[in-house]
């Protein structure tokens, strides 16, 4: 099967999005599927190939790179219809079995799609812009689209909601990263970090759109803990707040050959018990390191919002709070870190849960899905 996959980027970046493309697409070719990734290439951007997405993003796959001269692209949604149109024009799209895509301009520009398409989205779209829903049922109706594949089952209750077909609908989660996580101890030694030490770690994009005044909140209650902020990309109104705090430290980006050392030194893994990545910006629905944080095999401490409940278990593989209480947060903090066996039990759930979503299996589901709907979508007879 040839699967095209337009991306909206056209340089190697640190946003999630990216990384969760390429890794979709690693794992696909990884299934056996032929998978080219085709990026928009404007006059001032540079050369990429497979080879060097494959280093940036630490993955294995013998997928291809194809770059494509346009004055389009980015995620501005006019530029991405366009970058979009230019591609269904050329025969780069039509010799392709299916095209493959997370570009939001997907749930109305699919329906002028020229061969089968299905459309991965992981915000909830029908119910963020509800003139959207007309578009959304039109677009899961055509006799070309293969469905919709959705992040999470928040996410797909929306598409739901707006009229999608339960047979066009896929909810397929992120990965994790295999290989077993180094010992806290290990870790700490190789970054550095005092040994005995209380250590939280967030680990993400550093800006106030991810509810990390909740974590600052909760590091002034907790002084005596040591509060690691890791995937700073400058002094953005974060940084500034966090310095003036003596046990915060803010750690720039880190590459996937580091990252698993930082969060295998924690005591506890923080997803900020803020509302508003989800509720206000819509940004963050079941964000990817979740799934990194669960393969580290460490306690989580998250707050208890819709998109992380098909997920996290309270007691079980995390401890959830209530968003926006950071009183409620230094508690659990403090059961964390106070009760040994608990953690270890917390630590323990994670793993397990992590067991059952691989970058793999997950291209596994989607290729078998995509089989059948493409087998499905033929003419009979």
């Amino acid at each position: 099967m040839r699967l095209t996959y337009p991306v909206l980027w056209s340089r190697l970046g640190r946003d999630a999005s990216q990384e969760q493309s390429v890794k979709t697409a690693a794992a696909l070719a990884r299934q056996g599927l032929e998978v080219a990734l085709l990026l928009p290439r404007g006059r001032s951007d540079p050369e990429l190939g497979a080879r060097d997405l494959r280093a940036w993003f630490g993955v294995e796959g013998d997928f291809q790179v194809s770059q494509v001269r346009t004055p389009w692209g980015g995620p501005n949604l006019a530029s991405s219809c366009l970058w979009l149109l230019q591609l269904f024009r050329s025969g780069r799209v039509r010799s392709a079995d299916l095209l493959y895509s997370r570009a939001p301009a997907m749930i109305g520009a699919g329906q002028i799609c020229p061969i089968p398409f299905a459309t991965e989205q992981y915000r909830l779209w029908p119910d963020e812009w509800p003139f959207l829903r007309r578009h959304v049922r039109r677009t899961a109706g055509h006799r070309r689209c293969l469905g919709y594949i959705l992040h999470s089952e928040h996410a797909a209750q929306s598409y739901r909601r707006a009229g999608v077909p339960e047979a066009r609908l896929l909810v397929a989660h992120n990965g994790a990263d295999g290989g077993a996580p180094p010992g806290r101890a290990v870790a700490r030694e190789r970054l550095g970090l005092p040994a005995g030490a209380a250590i939280a770690v967030y680990a993400g994009r550093v800006n106030p759109r991810k509810g990390l005044d909740q974590v600052l909140a909760l590091a002034a209650l907790r002084p005596e803990v040591l509060f690691l902020l890791v995937g700073s990309e400058g002094e953005g109104p974060v940084e500034v707040e966090a310095r003036r705090r003596p046990n915060v430290r803010i750690v720039g980006w880190q590459g996937p050959e580091r990252l698993p050392s930082y969060l295998a030194a924690a005591d506890l893994l923080l997803i900020p018990a803020s509302s508003e990545p989800l509720e206000r910006f819509g940004s963050s629905v079941l964000p990817i390191k979740t799934f990194a944080y669960l393969a580290a095999a460490r306690p989580i401490l998250a707050p208890r919002t819709p998109d992380l409940a098909g997920l996290l278990v309270d007691g079980g593989n995390a401890l959830l709070v209530d968003p926006g209480d950071p009183r409620q947060a230094a508690g659990a903090l403090d059961r964390i870190l106070g009760d040994p066996a608990l953690a270890a039990r917390l630590g323990a759930g994670a793993a397990g849960t992590a067991s059952l979503f691989g970058w793999d299996s997950r291209a596994e589901r989607i290729a078998s899905f995509l089989r059948r709907r493409l087998a499905e979508a033929q003419p009979s007879g």
